[in-house]
């Protein structure tokens, strides 16, 4: 592949900053070295979680109701891929996009729940075979802006993050990929090879270092028409969960809702069942989850001077804050019975619970370690 452009570039360096270890950097600014109060260093993911579980489904099909509905009985997070043409011309139909009127309540309900709605296209161009023409006709303002556009009018999503390529074709293509990162995405995922199985386990277990070309770990689905590449055994797709999680990474899986069964009994929700309600995963959608690196490299926290608190912090990058709008959570040490404000208000303490959005502000003791999760821009003060 020619060089990349500065948008990959930078994304390159921030996986092998995760891979060099800094997400722990202890200790790397702190208040007066008399302050009980210390700084110790940012988490890899959203308040300290030990995994993350992110998942995609594709296509707008009469389908994606029934899968956000099993979501959300589970609280698994998603990002749910749409086609957003309203009446695409029959040379461009895909299953069943003529549904997608239909489905515009359904998905500005699940923004509300905290899952993201990516774009899919807006006619879902899929052809065989994927040249070069083919990709400079297919992905284009229409196609790419224009389906960003339809889902920031349609619904109440304050950006879209993530791009999903129909059919997986031109995926690999680099000027696919900067009209891409042109148009604001941050992260597009790919569907490599169908008609090869290669779409099964692509196993990637954390952020992609081409987030242009983003992998996933694994599909979960039956195998289409054809019945390949059927991935529906229980046992072996939660086995595949559990080495991700053993690990400390980033299970991302992937399902067309049309290729699903539903109900306790089969085997989606016997998935869903198995990695949800754990209390040190995040359970985010993949846009999201992308931005969180982005802020974990550009985030810088500074003491300031502390006036009438035991320390003062402010947490600042030069990101936009209207695609970067999620939290990040920063390690103290502090002496019990603080008092933690955010910008003059005071924060909330959370305990026992799930880890299932992205852009809140509280903090929580885990035995002497204090975890604050606040949005960049805040001025945290102890007192």
């Amino acid at each position: 592949m020619k060089t990349l452009t500065t948008t990959r570039r930078r994304s390159a360096r921030i996986l092998i900053t995760a891979l060099a270890g800094v997400f722990f950097a202890g200790g790397s600014v702190r208040g007066d070295d008399t302050s009980p109060i210390r700084f110790v260093g940012k988490t890899k993911y959203l308040n300290n979680a030990r995994a993350v579980v992110s998942h995609t489904i594709d296509d707008s099909t009469r389908f994606v109701p029934d899968c956000i509905d099993a979501m959300d009985k589970y609280g698994v997070k998603a990002t749910i891929f749409v086609s957003t043409e309203q009446d695409p011309p029959p040379e461009a139909r895909f299953f069943n996009q003529l549904q997608i009127w239909n489905l515009w309540p359904r998905l500005r309900q699940a923004v509300d729940d905290g899952h993201e709605i990516g774009s899919h296209a807006r006619t879902h161009p899929c052809q065989r075979p994927t040249t070069d023409a083919f990709c400079a006709e297919a992905y284009n303002d229409y196609e790419i802006k224009g389906s960003k556009a339809d889902i920031l009018r349609r619904t109440q999503q304050p950006y879209v993050w993530t791009w999903c390529y129909p059919c997986g074709h031109c995926a690999d293509k680099e000027f696919v990929q900067e009209r891409i990162a042109a148009a604001g995405y941050i992260v597009a995922r790919n569907y490599p090879g169908e008609s090869q199985e290669l779409h099964v386990v692509p196993d990637l277990q954390t952020w992609d270092s081409n987030p242009f070309d983003a992998a996933y770990t694994q599909v979960v689905q039956k195998g289409s028409r054809s019945g390949k590449g059927n991935r529906t055994d229980v046992a072996v797709i939660n086995a595949k969960f559990d080495e991700v999680y053993q690990g400390g990474g980033i299970y991302n899986f992937l399902s067309h809702p049309q290729w699903l069964d539903f109900g306790p009994d089969g085997f989606y929700e016997r998935h869903l069942a198995h990695i949800s309600g754990r209390r040190d995963v995040w359970y985010v959608p993949m846009g999201p989850l992308y931005a969180y690196r982005a802020i974990f490299e550009q985030t810088e926290v500074r003491p300031v001077s502390t006036g009438d608190a035991q320390a003062r912090f402010a947490v600042v990058n030069d990101l936009d804050p209207r695609i970067y709008n999620g939290s990040i959570t920063l390690e103290f040490r502090a002496p019990a019975g603080v008092a933690i404000l955010s910008n003059g208000e005071r924060l909330m303490e959370r305990t026992d619970q799930m880890t299932d959005r992205w852009d809140g502000e509280y903090f929580r003791w885990d035995g002497e370690h204090l975890y604050i999760t606040v949005r960049p821009g805040a001025t945290l003060e102890f007192r």
